[in-house]
C-alpha cells in the first residue's frame, strides 16, 4: 500500500478490511502481511520494519484502536505518558504537547472512570500522538463520541501537528466530512480489494454530491 500523501484515509462498507489492515500492520493478527510505502523526494521508502517476521513491539508505530482503551488505574496524564516509556517523570514535552493538542491539560489529573466518552476517546488519540518520532500514526475510527464542532476543531490540528513532524497518518472513517475537511488522500476498499485511489474530492465524488443534495432538501 502506497502512501503518497500526509494523510490517507481508508474507506469502505462494514467488513471491508479497513480496520483489519490497521491490525495486521502493528502485527497484531498473526502471519499477516503488509506493506507500506511511503512517498519521498525522489521516490518511495518501504517500511521494512512492517514486516510479519518484526515483532509488534519493535516497528515503531503509534495505533490509537478504535474505541478508547485506557488504564483504569492510571489517570489521563499517566495513560499519555504511557506512549513515551518516561510515565514516573513529572512532566514531559511530548506528553504535555499532546494533552494540549487534544484540550486534556485540565483533565490530567482524573481517571478514566471520571471522563465522558469522548473525552476518553481524546486521551486515546493523545496517547498515539505521544509516541515518539513514529513511521506512521494509525487512527481507527478516531472521531468516535466526539461531537461534530470538536471534531471540526481537532482535525486541522492534528493535521498541522503531524505535517510538522513529517509522520504519514492512515485512519480509517467511514466519514465523508472528515476525509473533505482534511483534503486527504483516499483509498478505498471492497471486500479487502482497493478500488479506487486518490484525492478525496475525487474518490468521493459521488458520496459528496448525494450529501449535498440531502443537506439541500
Amino acid at each position: 500500500m502506497k502512501l503518497s500523501a500526509p494523510w490517507t484515509i481508508l474507506f469502505g462498507p462494514s467488513g471491508s478490511g479497513k480496520s483489519s489492515v490497521l491490525r495486521a500492520a502493528c502485527g497484531l493478527i498473526p502471519n499477516a502481511r503488509v506493506e507500506f510505502a511511503r512517498s519521498i523526494p525522489g521516490g518511495w521508502e518501504t517500511l521494512q520494519t512492517l514486516r510479519s517476521s518484526v515483532p509488534a513491539h519493535l516497528r515503531n508505530l503509534a495505533y490509537a484502536p478504535q474505541g478508547a482503551v485506557l488504564f483504569r488505574h492510571l489517570t489521563v496524564h499517566q495513560n499519555v505518558a504511557f506512549a513515551t516509556d518516561i510515565r514516573h517523570q513529572p512532566h514531559s514535552p511530548a506528553t504535555d504537547a499532546a494533552l494540549e493538542l487534544f484540550q486534556l491539560t485540565p483533565l490530567a489529573h482524573r481517571l478514566p472512570r471520571d471522563l465522558s466518552g469522548g473525552e476518553r476517546q481524546r486521551v486515546n488519540l493523545a496517547r498515539a500522538f505521544a509516541v515518539p518520532a513514529p513511521h506512521l500514526i494509525f487512527l481507527d475510527e478516531p472521531f468516535t463520541g466526539v461531537d461534530r464542532s470538536l471534531r471540526d476543531l481537532l482535525l486541522p490540528r492534528m493535521q498541522q501537528h503531524a505535517a510538522r513532524q513529517g509522520i504519514p497518518v492512515l485512519s480509517v472513517t467511514h466519514d465523508i466530512e472528515e476525509a473533505l475537511i482534511l483534503n486527504a488522500e483516499v483509498i478505498r476498499l471492497e471486500q479487502g480489494v482497493i478500488v479506487d485511489q486518490g484525492p478525496a474530492s475525487q474518490v468521493l465524488a459521488e458520496e459528496r454530491s448525494r450529501m449535498l443534495q440531502i443537506l439541500q432538501r
